[in-house]
């Protein structure tokens, strides 16, 4: 077994998004240090907490050395970026790189984390990977209609996603044309019951552990609220979904943290997508489990116990740059949504407001997590504009 990372080291975190900002809240709290690589941006939510920002792109070769160097093991908040490079001077200079570029690579790319579920006996949406616009339109009626067609990389937030009912070829050749010629994963639609995520967690010695299952709610192709323990799932389901996302990590020989994301269609489980960092639907973890997932995904990559994440009953809701409203730079009434001195706030730092850009998300803990989600729900609407 490898030795632990003692405090005092540098966690490199690729990203300069709120899941790094969120890290190295955590790495803080046990004396680490943190250097963030933003890709080119400055001041960023992740920058500002960390003691090194390097706002350079993540093709710029001396800025990703000199990221290299700073630290002392490398992990990820955000996966599209091309890993390549940024690898191989890891390697060059011993830096362990957590969860390793060949799990990004494979989240990264729709087609190759199809066939790294289905190599991991998981589940997934009957699938076809096109190129043109002839290919397209086979795949729609090899398929059947609806579809979903998605940019095989480069995707998130229903971003590069179209819904394709019927098909043909001037339609497809317009299809292409609007996802910028990008390859294609087309997939069929599955008529889900719930969707679900499971936050998993495997150390370097192979310990794995997760939070339980959260049940989501996407309103616009955004995670919206999220709840814990699920509320319309069955047991029985809620077991093997547990027990995939552990077969998933363990195939994908992850070290850190994976989210994934599932349908739910009566017994049955469909896996969507993995994430392999900490995701929206992990964030009440932070109030509700001993060890969060932002705790976890340290502790994994530093080789240390992964502690309890045992979750109590809670919920989180996401909050929009809708908020603020269009065309207005007044923030919302944060002192309306604290009224409930059981609710949390969690704020992202981010100076740019726009619609549907994640700015922040409240949660909360309670007896059940319906009573949780109406106190979390409640606070957002007092906040003016909130749903």
């Amino acid at each position: 077994m490898e030795r632990s990372l003692a405090p005092g080291a540098t966690i490199g975190i690729v990203g300069g998004g709120q899941l790094g900002r969120m890290l190295s809240f955590e790495a803080h709290r046990l004396g680490y240090r943190t250097a963030v690589l933003t890709g080119g941006a400055k001041d960023t939510p992740g920058g500002r907490v960390a003691e090194v920002e390097v706002a350079a792109g993540y093709d710029d070769d001396l800025a990703l050395q000199r990221f290299v160097d700073l630290c002392d093991v490398i992990t990820w908040e955000f996966e599209n970026v091309e890993v390549g490079l940024l690898e191989e001077l890891a390697t060059l200079s011993g830096v362990p790189v957590r969860p390793s570029g060949r799990v990004i690579a494979a989240a990264q790319d729709r087609g190759r984390e199809r066939r790294a579920l289905m190599a991991a006996g998981a589940p997934v949406a009957a699938f076809r990977e096109v190129s043109t616009a002839t290919e397209l339109v086979r795949a729609v009626e090899e398929l059947g209609p609806p579809v979903i067609a998605k940019r095989a990389r480069f995707g998130y937030d229903g971003r590069g996603q179209v819904r394709l009912t019927a098909v043909d070829e001037s339609t497809a050749r317009q299809v292409v044309g609007s996802l910028d010629g990008e390859r294609m994963v087309v997939e069929e639609v599955v008529p889900f019951d719930a969707e679900i995520s499971v936050i998993v967690a495997r150390g370097i010695d192979g310990e794995v552990a997760h939070h339980g299952v959260m049940e989501n709610v996407h309103v616009n192709r955004i995670l919206d609220t999220t709840v814990t323990p699920p509320v319309s799932v069955a047991p029985g389901v809620t077991a093997a979904a547990l027990e995939l996302a552990t077969a998933i990590a363990r195939h994908l020989d992850l070290v850190g943290v994976l989210c994934v994301e599932m349908f739910v269609t009566g017994e049955d489980l469909v896996v969507n997508e993995i994430a392999p960092r900490p995701h929206n639907s992990g964030h009440c973890t932070i109030e509700a489990a001993p060890t969060s997932q932002f705790a976890r995904q340290l502790r994994a990559i530093c080789g240390l116990p992964l502690g309890d994440g045992a979750c109590r009953p809670a919920a989180m809701v996401q909050l929009l740059g809708d908020l603020w409203g269009r065309g207005s730079a007044r923030p919302p009434d944060w002192s309306a949504a604290l009224a409930d001195p059981g609710v949390h706030l969690h704020l992202y730092g981010k100076e740019e407001v726009r619609p549907g850009r994640k700015m922040g998300h409240i949660t909360c803990t309670d007896n059940s997590p319906e009573r949780a989600l109406e106190r979390a729900l409640a606070a957002r609407r007092r906040l003016g504009r909130g749903s």
